[in-house]
């Protein structure tokens, strides 16, 4: 009788070999650029999808745009996908380098500068209110509780001036993003609002009555400008590549284009230091970092 001759143990099956040459054929996962309440039209701006085929390609990374709904959502997105690249605020990235050891790309320029103001808006047929603190007991709205401009800056002046912003309001307006909160005070559901003077200024590009329509009574700041961050995973070489195409993007042609459109001038890197300033708000230190980064 013949005896069956047994399969070196280093031998995979056929069926396990052919799911890993498979595998092994299958296309990398692109990594994400994820956006949320930076820029006006957030979802449906399609100079960010231009932005980031142009930087997928100048920086040699395949790049795919997403959209979520609040800082809160694109913090768990690179906390899950911590090779991934996201568009965020100040106060987010501090607190996210803190406990998830996110990690500074770039900081866009707006007006020549990477800074940028909270911006205090009422209706232009308020006359009497000249800072925030003349609203009491009216409704505040704000774009998102982690939001620099919308809430942070806004509620640290208020503490600096001795009020606390949660019992001088009669109600805090979460509206989800800033050219919301525009229109909760536009409409007059709101009384007062806090908004990105970057993203105030493009909203009036697309809608120039609203300029007529609202009165700045305070521009508090500046504060360094909403950064281009990456997950605590992503490698220094990806970040160099980053870095390399961003600050040479107005040096391109269809770079300026979409610049341009987007309302900006370019991108510079600066050092983590340079968020010390909102770091000092939220009471936290830029050089703590997650446990085990």
């Amino acid at each position: 009788m013949l005896g069956f001759m047994r399969r070196p143990p280093s031998c995979f099956p056929p069926a396990l070999l052919l799911a890993a040459l498979l595998l092994a054929a299958l296309p990398a996962r692109a990594a994400t650029l994820v956006f949320s309440g930076v820029v006006v039209d957030q979802g449906s701006n399609r100079y960010l999808d231009r932005f980031t085929q142009w930087l997928a390609a100048h920086a040699d990374i395949p790049l795919k745009p997403v959209y979520v709904e609040s800082y809160r959502a694109l913090s768990d997105h690179l906390r899950a996908h911590p090779k991934d690249i996201a568009w965020t605020c100040g106060a987010p990235f501090v607190q996210d380098r803190l406990h998830d050891g996110q990690q500074l790309v770039a900081v866009p320029l707006f007006r020549g500068q990477p800074l940028y103001h909270s911006v205090i808006i009422t209706s232009a047929r308020r006359a009497r209110e000249q800072s925030l603190a003349d609203f009491r007991g009216g409704v505040f709205a704000y774009a998102d509780p982690r939001s620099n401009s919308g809430f942070v800056a806004p509620a640290h002046e208020m503490a600096r001036r001795g009020l606390n912003i949660q019992g001088h309001f009669r109600y805090l307006l979460r509206t989800g993003l800033h050219e919301h909160t525009i229109r909760a005070v536009l409409d007059g559901l709101a009384d007062v609002g806090a908004v990105d003077e970057y993203v105030l200024v493009e909203y009036e590009k697309q809608h120039p009555d609203a300029k007529r329509r609202l009165r700045v009574v305070e521009r508090l700041g500046p504060y360094p400008f909403t950064p281009i961050v990456a997950g605590r995973d992503a490698p220094a070489d990806q970040i160099a590549r980053l870095q390399r195409a961003l600050t040479a993007m107005r040096e391109d042609a269809e770079g300026r284009a979409i610049l341009r459109d987007l309302g900006l001038d370019g991108f510079v890197v600066r050092p983590v230091s340079f968020y010390a300033p909102i770091a000092a708000m939220l009471g936290l230190s830029l050089d703590a970092r997650a446990p085990g980064r």
